[in-house]
């Protein structure tokens, strides 16, 4: 019995592993990859073409909780501004935890906003949670809540990158 015991709990622990890391690459490329490009060049459709609609939005500074129409409406609001302004921006991301099963996803990480406007640099630091939902086989943001507080570049660099697990 101990014979078998070995070899199947390896094959469990290993497959768990492998699958883990299967759902971090597909959520990377149909997500996070996107998400990045598609909020540094101000795309307010491709944007939240990644969102369910039935999207819960919790900007927790804000003290508020937007639908997707609301959520949409801000964001092109912001993307106009930004627009309008010749204001840039990129965001990077740092992950804390990343859990997966076969349809939804649980993500805790850490984001970096930097802008540029008349050749002046802000920055900006913050933690989010997001739910994910797949949906017609893609991956989709199904709650997205973040906040400010208390976060900075040492917080934001003990995250671990996109890729690492």
């Amino acid at each position: 019995m101990k014979k078998l015991f070995l070899p199947l709990f390896l094959l469990i622990v290993f497959t768990g592993k492998s699958q883990t890391k299967n759902f971090q690459t597909e959520i990377n490329q149909q997500i996070w990859m996107p998400f990045i490009e598609t909020y540094n060049k101000l795309d307010s459709k491709g944007f939240m073409d990644m969102h369910t609609k039935d999207l819960i939005r919790v900007p927790i500074d804000d003290k508020s909780i937007l639908n997707f129409e609301e959520y949409k409406t801000g964001n092109e609001s912001t993307n106009e501004y930004y627009f309008k302004n010749k204001r840039t921006r990129k965001i990077e991301f740092r992950f804390k935890d990343r859990i997966f099963s076969e349809k939804t996803a649980f993500e805790i990480g850490y984001y970096k906003i930097t802008t540029i406007q008349d050749g002046k640099t802000g920055e900006f630091y913050g933690k989010f949670t997001v739910v994910l939902r797949k949906e017609e086989g893609r991956w989709k943001i199904a709650l997205d809540s973040d906040s400010g507080e208390g976060i900075d570049e040492k917080v934001f660099l003990s995250g671990k990158l996109m890729d690492e697990k």
